[in-house]
């Protein structure tokens, strides 16, 4: 004789006090969390997310593979759990919620912490402990920042550049640290008589934005240069004649790891190069980091990598008059996962 299918119940006193510990602490659901960042990730890193919509697509023209259409069922279905999409049949759409975790800019949010700072999230223990070294053993992937970072800035604060641009009169715009170069992309396509220069030490960054230049047909108003944004004595010569404005996104705050005179001297060095033009001006963009629960994850990949830490407005106005220079304005966008201030400079 055979028992039923249902199960006798063991209440042991120790593992029922063991789980109920591991549910108050909601060890379950931060569990859950990365398992789902990381598969909204991987879909759009695959190309399914593009193929996807509000509409119903049938699963062979979701799958990027034809010999991989039974995987990515499985995975959708995962995905289907979690009330990320829905499925009638073999036929699959985005949920309401699935739509906006695929947005871009929701999806780069995501991989900035998932895709760009991954590597030195997965080796915290060895930079607690001494046996990695950030820059030596362990980087993040600046490929996944710069785009990241791009979609990202476009969404608070690209507006806001575009705005002090057009407020200013400017004529040739300067992005120091210019990386995969969608500022200044976005920048000339938005103001027809705008011509764009970008600097930046990475090579492969700056060949990647001079290929999307040339794609876009905008390669006579934007030039990109390998060249040190933070040695303004060393850019090419056309650059400091023709730029009216020089726009720097989150790249000085870096330099406070060296000291609020560090930052200083390389403000000085700015100014001598707005005083050496009429009209001259600077936008400086920069997080402002505060150590409490809406920027704790940004703190901790700040620390892992031995960043110089933002500063608030108060540092900054404050390096900002010692160098000698005036800001005439402070600009934000409230509500939005990133607290920037933008600080609109001239020479004092």
């Amino acid at each position: 004789m055979t028992v039923d299918n249902k199960s006798e119940k063991v209440l042991d006193d120790e593992v029922q006090s063991t789980w109920k510990g591991v549910a108050r602490a909601g060890a379950g659901e931060l569990a859950s969390s990365y398992v789902l960042c990381t598969a909204i990730v991987g879909l759009a890193r695959s190309g399914v997310a593009d193929r996807m919509s509000r509409d119903f697509t049938p699963l062979d023209r979701l799958a990027v593979d034809p010999a991989r259409t039974d995987k990515t069922g499985q995975v959708l279905r995962y995905l289907e759990l979690r009330e990320v999409v829905e499925s009638d049949g073999d036929r699959w759409r985005l949920t309401e919620r699935g739509a906006g975790l695929f947005n871009e800019v929701a999806e780069s949010l995501i991989g900035y912490y998932v895709d760009a700072y991954g590597p030195v999230l997965h080796n915290i223990a060895g930079l607690v402990d001494g046996s990695r070294t950030y820059g030596i053993d362990v980087n993040r992937d600046t490929e996944a920042l710069g785009l990241r970072c791009e979609v990202l800035f476009r969404s608070f604060g690209g507006s806001i550049v575009r705005d002090v641009v057009r407020d200013r009169g400017a004529r040739g715009v300067l992005d120091l640290g210019c990386g995969t170069g969608g500022l200044l992309l976005d920048l000339v396509r938005s103001e027809p008589g705008l011509r764009g220069f970008g600097l930046d030490i990475a090579e492969d960054a700056i060949g990647y934005a001079s290929r999307r230049a040339h794609e876009e047909g905008v390669a006579d108003r934007l030039s990109f240069v390998v060249g040190d944004a933070f040695k303004p004595q060393s850019w090419p010569a056309d650059v400091a004649a023709t730029a009216d404005l020089y726009v720097a996104v989150g790249a000085l705050h870096e330099h406070f790891r060296d000291g609020e005179d560090a930052v200083v001297d390389l403000l000085r060095r700015y100014a001598d190069m707005l005083r050496a033009g009429p009209d001259r001006g600077m936008l400086l963009c920069e997080p402002e980091l505060y150590v409490d629960g809406s920027d704790a994850d940004f703190y901790l990949v700040h620390v892992l990598t031995e960043q110089g830490f933002p500063r608030p407005r108060d540092g900054w106005l404050k390096v900002i008059e010692a160098a000698g220079l005036t800001c005439r304005r402070i600009l934000s966008a409230p509500n939005t996962a990133f607290r920037f201030a933008y600080y609109e400079i001239v020479a004092g």
